[in-house]
């Protein structure tokens, strides 16, 4: 008995739907014998492989499990010939049949019938092209004539019979948000105010900032096809707006970059999460923090821990990494290295320089004066005098000078995976990128050792 798959796919409710696919599937799988059919579902588009029930059949099919493979149309499978032609190379590949209510029934073992195959899917992939060609010209047009293009209703609005409507309840929390923010309010601290009066609606930071950037709320619609008044029924003034937008621009003018050096490296100890920087600037002087980001996203602390003073970690992550480095690897490789460059330079000089039996030769044949000789030997004691001189101990001190004072976080910055805080924000992990070793261990076992 053959083993066969149905696959069926809806992306629109103007397409068959997935129960009469499966019907008339059914029937005519009949009239080939075929009795049982296990059947796998996707409500997508079929441009993309990346669809659930479509990874199943293919992985039943390289699995061996399948003889047929059966569908209402071939453009249900696929509507991206790149994407098909793998198909079918895949169903050639392990014997498996294609069966199409509508397009008919397919040996891949027969060079014609792939051929056809290969015919039927370029066509539904150009029928594709033309509807999304189709769309888009549509879209385009309703939004020339100052249409809506979306039934998605933002917050303070629903959707209804072609428009959007004001939700009055919701709208009231509008109001309040660019209320709170003409006064001078951050995100934050509206959104508890929100939190605290029963009649509005609780909004989290990133939703008030959502809120004040959306400019539907004054009736207006922004997109790639132009600027459009009077769309929405507004909610606040176009002044309102405008006011609220110049502020916004105004503090985005004036923030600068966080002096922070060690961000998007520290691991909260309490969720996991990624610290985000916090500058507190005051006239006197700016306090820099490493806080989580779970507590800025919301109006309250969600998380227990709540941040650590920036620059008293970036001093003892330096202070850890720079005792590693000049007590470890670095001097270790940058002492091999020159030891091996100065014996290298020995023997090249050697076979280079003359020494003093040879000068002496040299004056005693003739070849050179007194005034040469003199100044050869000068030259030949200097040099052997600078290469003697380099001790392991002038070399450590030299290192360790050039490590303390060029050493810094943003020199090390780019070689940092994650950095690790208990919850007492004690440093406890340094770790760097492709390295599982831990600078914090190394450095603590070799102090005591």
């Amino acid at each position: 008995m053959k083993q066969a798959i149905g696959y069926l796919r809806q992306s629109t409710l103007k397409q068959q739907s997935l129960s009469a696919q499966k019907q008339t599937i059914k029937a005519l799988a009949e009239k080939h014998n075929i009795q049982h059919i296990t059947f796998y579902s996707d409500k997508q588009s079929g441009r993309t492989d990346k669809r659930n029930g479509y990874q199943q059949i293919t992985e039943l099919i390289q699995q061996g499990q399948c003889d047929v493979l059966c569908c209402y149309r071939l453009n249900r499978l696929h509507r991206n010939l790149k994407n098909a032609l793998k198909l079918i190379k895949l169903c050639q590949q392990y014997n498996v049949d294609i069966l199409s209510v509508n397009d008919g029934y397919f040996d891949l073992n027969k060079s014609f019938d792939r051929l056809k195959l290969n015919i039927f899917i370029s066509l539904a992939e150009l029928e594709s092209n033309n509807i999304g060609e189709q769309v888009s010209n549509g879209i385009k047009e309703k939004a020339r004539q100052g249409k809506l293009i979306t039934t998605h209703a933002p917050f303070g609005y629903h959707y209804y019979k072609g428009t959007f409507v004001i939700n009055p309840v919701e709208a009231q929390t509008v109001t309040a948000v660019f209320k709170y923010y003409l006064q001078g309010y951050g995100y934050k601290k509206i959104a508890q105010y929100l939190e605290k009066d029963n009649k509005l609606i609780n909004r989290k930071p990133y939703q008030v900032r959502n809120i004040i950037m959306n400019p539907n709320y004054c009736g207006r619609v922004n997109n790639k096809y132009g600027t459009f008044d009077n769309m929405f029924p507004f909610i606040i003034s176009k002044s309102v707006y405008k006011d609220a937008q110049a502020i916004r621009v105004n503090k985005q003018v004036q923030r600068t970059p966080s002096a922070n050096l060690l961000k998007q490296k520290i691991k909260c100890p309490c969720c996991d999460s990624t610290l985000t920087n916090m500058t507190i600037r005051k006239k006197e002087h700016t306090l820099r923090y490493y806080v989580c980001p779970k507590n800025m996203n919301e109006s309250r602390f969600v998380c227990s821990f709540k941040g650590i003073n920036a620059q008293e970690l970036e001093v003892q992550v330096l202070a850890t990494c720079q005792n590693f480095f000049q007590n470890q690897q670095l001097y270790s490789k940058i002492n091999n290295t020159i030891h091996q460059r100065l014996k290298k330079q020995r023997v090249i000089e050697a076979k280079s320089m003359l020494t003093q039996e040879q000068l002496i030769d040299k004056l005693a044949k003739g070849m050179i004066d007194a005034e040469t000789f003199r100044n050869q030997s000068q030259s030949v004691l200097q040099k052997r005098k600078i290469i003697s001189s380099i001790s392991d101990t002038q070399l450590q001190t030299s290192l360790q000078n050039v490590i303390q004072q060029s050493f810094t976080l943003n020199m090390l910055y780019p070689y940092i995976d994650e950095i690790r805080i208990t919850k007492n924000k004690v440093l406890v992990g340094i770790y760097f990128k492709n390295e599982p070793l831990n600078i914090v261990n190394q450095t603590s076992q070799s102090s005591i050792a």
